[in-house]
């Protein structure tokens, strides 16, 4: 299955919501152990809303990708909701299920994102 599709490539290339927020009020650092993949995930939450997201990724094309996408769909959402995403939802999002080698790398970054919202490491 050819994983690149356009709006994988597009979301790779100019991620949304890349880079460090000033004042984040959840923060967490996430590794892909099989590959070597790092994020750093940078969250402003107020009253139990995803206000701002930001991340710095150092990935293949999927991992930044997907958390590009991730970062759009987050936004303005409840931490609730965001809890209770899974894989499939990713999946969803990025329009394909990755074969089972590939879906760490479209995974870890959620991963920790979920583990923010769910009590995870904070600033």
């Amino acid at each position: 299955m050819d994983i690149y599709h356009d709006h994988i490539l597009e979301h790779a290339r100019h991620p949304r919501n890349a880079g460090r927020l000033m004042n984040p009020t959840h923060q967490s650092k996430a590794q892909n152990a099989l590959c070597g993949d790092e994020a750093e995930i940078f969250l402003s939450i107020k009253s139990g809303v995803i206000r701002e997201v930001g991340f710095e990724i150092q990935g293949c094309i999927l991992s930044r990708a997907t958390l590009s996408i991730i970062s759009e769909q987050a936004k303005n959402k409840t931490t609730g909701v965001i809890a209770k995403w899974n894989a499939a939802d990713i999946f969803a999002f990025l329009g394909f299920t990755p074969t089972p080698s590939r879906a760490k790398c479209a995974l870890f970054g959620f991963e920790a994102l979920q583990a923010l919202v769910r009590g995870g490491k904070t600033k």
